[in-house]
């Protein structure tokens, strides 16, 4: 091993997350992912005591740590719809009506918005029980500063998995779901405490926030 001044290297800490509850964010980054029809939308907190939480080198390196889909597909275009507006809302200088001519997703940069995050038990390809901190709602800014919006419920999709005598016990999740079917490739996950597992697009792919 090379000889390193270790007196001098600040030690580790366990990463805290932001609670559960409200938040203003902005809009850092977005990709079409246009063979599936949605969005990417890379977020960072934008107001209040953790506003720049994720513009860390980890959340730099990581935006799958925060950010939501949003699909455009037929089915879910009403949803999308919603999400534009309350784009509309929080911000002025967007206009759906403008921005729908050229629906250019890297305009959407900068733009502030309302989220909630609540956790989401769940199941990962290796049978491990693990938790996510995920979006499980979208607001108008104005509504989050006011305190108007609900939070849900904490989720568990957590599947059957044999415990360490080998017996499976009661599914927590519907027989048949599957939710990391389609799942892509995740980036190496972060030595610090705290964080959770790229969660599978398909957990959020067509799912009807607000």
């Amino acid at each position: 091993m090379k000889i390193m001044n270790w007196e001098s290297v600040e030690e580790s800490t366990p990463f805290e997350k932001p609670p559960v509850g409200g938040y203003v964010v902005r809009i850092v980054d977005v990709e079409d992912v246009s063979s599936r029809e949605y969005l990417n939308v890379v977020y960072d907190i934008a107001e209040g005591p953790y506003s720049g939480f994720y513009s860390d080198d980890f959340g730099k390196n990581n935006p799958w740590a925060h950010r939501f889909v949003r699909s455009y597909k037929e089915t879910a275009k009403g949803m999308f719809k919603a999400f534009l507006k309350r784009l509309e809302e929080s911000n002025r200088s967007f206009s759906v009506a403008n921005w729908q001519i050229h629906s250019d997703e890297r305009a959407l940069i900068g733009l502030k918005l309302g989220i909630v995050l609540q956790y989401e038990d769940y199941t990962n390809d290796k049978g491990e029980d693990k938790e996510r901190l995920q979006v499980v709602g979208v607001y108008a800014s104005q509504d989050i500063r006011n305190g108007d919006y609900k939070l849900p419920e904490r989720k568990d999709s957590r599947k059957s998995v044999p415990a360490a005598d080998g017996v499976y016990y009661a599914e927590l999740a519907p027989a048949g779901y599957d939710p990391y079917a389609g799942q892509v490739p995740q980036q190496p996950r972060s030595q610090q405490a705290g964080y959770g597992e790229q969660p599978p697009l398909s957990v959020y792919d067509d799912v009807p926030f607000k």
